[in-house]
């Protein structure tokens, strides 16, 4: 399915779910049409909720061919869910998002994503109460999280790597996440197969841009294969578009207080294997085109990282899929299991917990999905100077404005 396409779907899920109805009368269409198989039937009636069932119909038709979108919009009409085939017919997509290609720079200025008119993703509280000021939190025991925006966030999702398979389900973590943070009120710059040298030059202006910026908190989210680092005192490294090794620590020291704001709290998250190691084995469907993935370069790594944790570093908190040594699961059709926990579990909770307390949450999501069959993995979090409660604050700042 072409791009565009998915947005469309990605940014009308909300209404799809709401006038979609007779999903099975969907699914055997498209099954005649060839566009799904029978797991992918199975996959998306599985659940008993009809809520879910939708959901699993829009997620899986997005990882279809070129044919999908047309062949959804015609079986839409034949089993009379003409609502729903106007929605993605008549909507344009409201994703805005600047993706570079080999030879491009970062702009100047950061795109800004519009906050006004986005559907209620994320919760907020029902009595408009920010946890940050309350009194159990009082005096200074939890970052001041009322700008706004409430930060900047930096997606960087690189999905093509030189001699490297295709990192398939990314685009619906890509989707989330741009959801996620739009609800949670970021300004969000997405970049997408970047080169090392465009990397280095991309989060250097994001540096710039956040110093010069009136906001609370910074985020950037990293997609990619990963592997152990090659230095036992570094975390792990990912790969940029054109294959070169990039360590985790050297992105996080970029934000060190002497190079970006002392005292707003950064929160970096890593999408990515630390290793080769696994602990599974995944049955493969439709000719292993939708069996579970691994965001590894290696099969048997085993290597013991350790953290430094020193003065350098003030208010970072840094997430990992997994644990050193070990591969993180990614689904083609669901996406990988820790964005997609992460984003279910923020948007529904932001508005009364904090960071911590909704981190151990993903874990326990995460926990739910391992099995002999699907495999095992444990998310990791870290802190360094880190040292008052986060709590997001959707819907709520200082000035009093809705967003």
């Amino acid at each position: 399915m072409e791009k565009q396409h998915r947005e469309l779907i990605n940014n009308n899920m909300s209404d799809l779910v709401y006038f979609t109805s007779n999903v099975e009368a969907i699914v055997n269409n498209l099954l005649e049409k060839n566009i799904i198989n029978k797991w992918m039937k199975d996959y998306v009636l599985r659940p008993k909720e009809t809520k879910l069932q939708k959901r699993n119909l829009y997620k899986v038709i997005q990882g279809r061919g070129p044919k999908a979108f047309s062949a959804l919009c015609r079986t839409l009409e034949d089993t009379s869910n003409i609502t729903a085939r106007n929605i993605i017919l008549s909507s344009k997509s409201s994703i805005e998002t600047t993706e570079y290609k080999s030879d491009d720079l970062l702009n100047n200025e950061i795109s800004n994503i519009d906050l006004n008119n986005v559907k209620p993703y994320v919760k907020i509280h029902p009595q408009r109460r920010r946890m940050d000021v309350n009194d159990e939190n009082l005096p200074i025991r939890a970052y001041p999280m009322g700008s706004n925006p409430k930060g900047y966030a930096l997606i960087l999702n690189i999905n093509k790597i030189i001699n490297k398979e295709e990192r398939t389900g990314s685009n619906v973590d890509v989707a989330s996440l741009m959801q996620l943070f739009k609800g949670l009120g970021y300004v969000i710059d997405l970049k997408v197969d970047s080169t090392e040298k465009e990397l280095k030059e991309i989060i250097k202006q994001f540096v710039e841009n956040c110093n010069k910026a009136k906001i609370d908190s910074i985020v950037v989210f990293i997609m990619s294969h990963g592997e152990a680092g090659k230095d036992s005192t570094r975390s792990s490294d990912i790969l940029t578009a054109d294959g070169v090794r990039f360590n985790t620590d050297w992105l996080v020291e970029q934000f060190e207080p002497n190079k970006s704001k002392r005292n707003v709290p950064k929160l970096f998250f890593v999408q990515a294997c630390r290793g080769g190691n696994s602990d599974h084995g995944w049955k493969s469907f439709d000719n292993g085109n939708n069996q579970l993935q691994n965001d590894s370069t290696t099969t048997t790594i085993n290597s013991s990282i350790g953290h430094i944790v020193n003065r350098r570093y003030e208010n970072v908190f840094i997430a990992n899929a997994t644990v050193p040594g070990y591969n993180a699961k990614r689904d083609p059709v669901e996406g990988s299991w820790f964005v997609q926990k992460l984003c279910e579990v923020i948007s529904e909770n932001a508005w009364e917990l904090d960071l911590n307390s909704m981190m151990k949450m993903v874990d326990t999501e995460v926990r739910k999905l391992n099995s002999v069959e699907h495999g095992f993995q444990t998310t990791e979090w870290t802190y360094r100077g880190f040292n008052k409660k986060f709590y997001f604050n959707p819907g709520l700042y200082d000035d009093n404005s809705d967003q």
